[in-house]
């Protein structure tokens, strides 16, 4: 079994020991408890991660992330691009 040294902002700290202490627990194998449960989740396809994407979308969102796969529309709305000066200089 390996040992495993971590660190907590203060207010994490007092979150994990609550957290300990209701499922009555160490605060150690709460995080063990954490991890095995964190190793047993299946990864997940980007399809499904854009699918939890747009299910979280409201009527009239404006909230499209189609510019991340089009070039055209990433880079639209930011003007001209300033012309380079030369380095030879």
């Amino acid at each position: 079994m390996s040992q495993v040294t971590i660190y907590l902002e203060d207010d994490a700290l007092a979150a994990a020991k609550e957290a300990a202490k209701r499922a009555h627990v160490s605060v150690s194998k709460w995080f063990a408890q954490f991890a095995e449960a964190e190793k047993q989740k299946k990864p997940q396809s980007w399809d499904v991660f854009f699918a939890e994407l747009d299910a979280m979308k409201k009527p009239g969102d404006d909230f499209d992330l189609d510019f991340l796969l089009d070039p055209k529309l990433r880079y639209a709305g930011l003007g001209e691009d300033l012309p380079r000066e030369s380095m030879d200089d």
